[in-house]
């Protein structure tokens, strides 16, 4: 085989291997709720499971209802803590799976006249904080794992953008290989 056969064939194996073995998230729809001490909310939150199984990116969250009666609706998320230093919301909205990773904000304006969300532990207080305003009770408290649920209800595969790249590279090699041959 021609030195620049095999360079081909050895730069598309390794292109495909790495696009084959680039991690997956999936996007997905949860099942949220959580009780405080003034009432339980329940929601709909469409986001992205990372490659851990556990952490998830949150893009928005809908069907909002607050001691079982519709509540605002928040099309605003983001990240409780860079929100609280800009003064709007900002930032990727994460929740868990188990309820070990929150920094976590839903409003209904950028300035969050009605809310609720989630600060991480260690930004306030040593454990995570949950709050709300408006519509959802006016708390400002201490988490409580076990009055919190995020369930998965339905998932689609979405592949990474590095397995994305990766393809578009096998075909550049493919189409450089077969231009190389086509030269002959």
């Amino acid at each position: 085989m021609p030195l620049k056969s095999s360079f081909c064939y050895s730069v598309a194996l390794a292109t495909v291997a790495t696009a084959t073995l680039a991690p997956v998230a999936s996007a997905a729809t949860f099942n949220f709720s959580y009780t405080s001490s003034a009432g339980t909310i329940t929601a709909t939150v469409d986001g992205t499971l990372q490659p851990d199984n556990n952490t998830v990116f949150v893009s928005s969250i809908s069907n909002t209802t607050f001691n079982g009666s519709p509540a605002p609706a928040l099309p605003l998320t983001g990240s409780s803590v860079d929100s609280i230093f800009a003064g709007v919301i900002t930032g990727q909205a994460v929740l868990s799976l188990d309820g070990s990773v929150l920094d976590f904000s839903a409003c209904n304006t950028t300035t969050c006249n009605d809310e609720f969300g989630f600060f991480p532990a260690g930004f306030i207080t040593p454990v995570a904080v949950f709050l709300s305003g408006g519509g959802y009770g006016s708390v400002f408290e201490l988490f409580v794992i076990t009055n919190y649920s995020l369930t998965p209800a339905g998932t689609t595969t979405v592949p990474e953008p590095a397995t994305v790249l990766g393809l578009l590279s096998v075909a550049g090699v493919g189409l450089l290989c077969k231009g190389r041959k086509l030269e002959k």
